[in-house]
């Protein structure tokens, strides 16, 4: 047994019998910790953490480079942080029983902010309905730029063919922005639209997601009118 290893029974029995709302924030990080940083001790670490990024959350979207200057941390525990993070969004975005049939901008934001919320590179995604409004599937058309995926538009029409989709919606993120469009997003929508319009799919927003907000281009005074069918 090493010298770490009652201290960590001791708060693992802790945890057992309150979750975390009964341990202290630091408390929280270190049986985190537990998980990738074997036989030393995390105590120390959590609190060298928290001092500088304050909280849990600020800690685990703190850039890799960063993190592996503390002693102790590696590539396993930005890897973990990650898998947290993902597995948070995905049990959210599960558990919430996001409804089958979507036709508001606020049932499409709420399911798009929770699928976003651990994606860190700007990606596109396309959210296939069929004419009632009923979910087929999400799936990810490319990352990066929007302009670069798609000029690109062979991903996109392959998908919304192989969901059989009537209409969708495509979404993208702005990490670490704001939830508006820029003139290059505007721009390869307008060309997304009409391409959809060759295999007779309509799509019906482009939404823009942030950490905690996003914008409905179809819903925008400034922007609906170019999703009317001319």
């Amino acid at each position: 047994m090493g010298i770490h290893d009652g201290h960590r029974k001791r708060m693992l029995g802790k945890f057992s019998k309150t979750g975390f709302a009964g341990l202290e924030e630091h408390e929280k990080l270190e049986i985190i910790l537990f998980f990738s940083v074997p036989r030393i001790n995390t105590n120390d670490i959590a609190h060298e953490l928290l001092n500088k990024y304050k909280t849990i959350a600020a800690v685990m979207d703190a850039p890799r480079k960063e993190l592996i200057e503390f002693k102790g941390i590696t590539d396993r525990t930005v890897q973990l942080f990650k898998m947290i993070k993902e597995a948070s969004s995905l049990y959210d975005l599960e558990n919430n029983n996001v409804k089958t049939f979507m036709t508001t901008t606020e049932e499409f934001g709420t399911y798009l902010q929770l699928y976003y919320g651990a994606i860190e590179e700007e990606t596109l995604t396309l959210l296939s309905l069929d004419s009632r409004g009923m979910k087929k599937d999400i799936d990810v058309i490319g990352e990066g730029n929007i302009s670069t995926i798609s000029a690109n538009p062979r991903e996109l029409l392959r998908i919304a063919i192989e969901r059989k989709a009537t209409e969708v919606v495509i979404c993208h993120n702005h990490p670490g922005g704001i939830a508006e469009p820029s003139e290059a997003d505007v721009m390869a929508t307008v060309k997304i639209i009409e391409l959809l319009k060759t295999i007779g799919v309509h799509l019906i927003d482009h939404i823009i997601v942030t950490k905690g907000d996003y914008y409905s281009m179809a819903a925008s005074p400034e922007h609906h009118h170019i999703f009317k069918d001319k």
